[in-house]
């Protein structure tokens, strides 16, 4: 059987997931074509090889407006990937390695308003990984409808609903809210709806049967969020992983955000070491920011199950 390993060294986040997986092979044309099934109007996207403490791998943006399009599927031989789409639709999207989230927080963390506008990430997350610009937002109800109503894969579409759902729930349960009003600032944008659905799409095309990770451990300080300084880890981000084993090291920054948080929540079946694997690819996310005990990046390892 084919499987997927998450090594959280420093933690996860949307976009560095979707750089490990277009590192293991995924084809960035893949997808921007899953992508380009919502109506979020034009984007293009950016994968480029870049480097943490000499660990080379993929960085993943992704930018509103249509710019010119490059044929070459392969970021190292181009260093951005874009693409241009005519779709006409409206506009809608972590560092560290992220972008992520449901609140407002400064570059990147995940304190997600309901209703509210707030950023997700917008704080310090692994710095968020990508810019965010957006000053409006959706409630899970209105990206709950984008997604169901769109022609995404039967698998995206069940799995992107899932993480949305278990960002919503987390986040209602914090700030009080129904979940169907929580609302997204950052994570209703179009950087984390990208990172969601194509971390789907990307695991969809890998082809694998189980997907696993290591143990989790975020690092430590605060985070800034719309209710003031809070500690990390970010409460969207603790309380989707109930239930799932995570602790702290001596990192002062937010490593893992709530998107990544729920990506894995979503997907993995158990967290600890790797499995015995015949390895096949081994990829890597870059993050945004540089830290300073350990590369800011996560590996991927595909594999198959080695008989016992």
């Amino acid at each position: 059987m084919k499987v997927l390993y998450f090594d959280c060294i420093s933690g996860i986040s949307g976009d560095m997931t979707v750089g490990a997986l277009v590192d293991l092979g995924v084809k960035p044309s893949a997808l921007e074509w899953e992508l380009s099934k919502l109506a979020i109007g034009d984007f293009h996207m950016h994968f480029e090889r870049a480097r943490r403490k000499d660990i080379e791998g993929i960085r993943f943006s992704i930018h509103e407006g249509a710019t010119h399009t490059h044929d070459q599927d392969e970021p190292e031989e181009h260093g951005h990937h874009h693409h241009e789409h005519e779709h006409g639709h409206e506009h809608h999207h972590e560092e560290h390695g992220d972008r992520d989230h449901a609140h407002t927080r400064e570059h990147g963390e995940d304190c997600a308003h309901a209703h509210d506008h707030g950023e997700e990430n917008s704080h310090a997350h692994h710095e968020p990984d990508h810019e965010h610009s957006h000053a409006h937002g959706r409630s899970h109800r209105e990206i709950r409808a984008l997604i169901e109503q769109s022609e995404l894969s039967a698998f995206v579409k069940q799995h992107t609903l899932g993480i949305f759902h278990r960002i919503a729930v987390a986040e209602g349960k914090i700030h009080g809210v129904p979940v169907e009003d929580v609302g997204f600032h950052e994570v209703g944008a179009l950087d984390s709806i990208a990172d969601i659905v194509c971390a789907c799409a990307g695991i969809e095309a890998l082809g694998v049967g189980k997907v696993f990770a290591s143990k989790l451990h975020d690092g430590h300080g605060t985070v800034e969020c719309a209710h003031g300084a809070f500690p990390v880890p970010a409460p969207a981000t603790l309380e989707i992983l109930c239930g799932i084993p995570v602790g702290q090291i001596d990192e002062p920054h937010e490593l893992i955000t709530p998107t990544g948080a729920a990506i894995l929540a979503e997907f993995c079946e158990s967290f600890g070491l790797m499995p015995t694997l015949v390895t096949e690819r081994i990829g890597y996310g870059i993050g945004a920011r540089d830290l300073a005990a350990r590369p800011n990046v996560l590996r991927s390892v595909l594999g198959t199950l080695a008989p016992e």
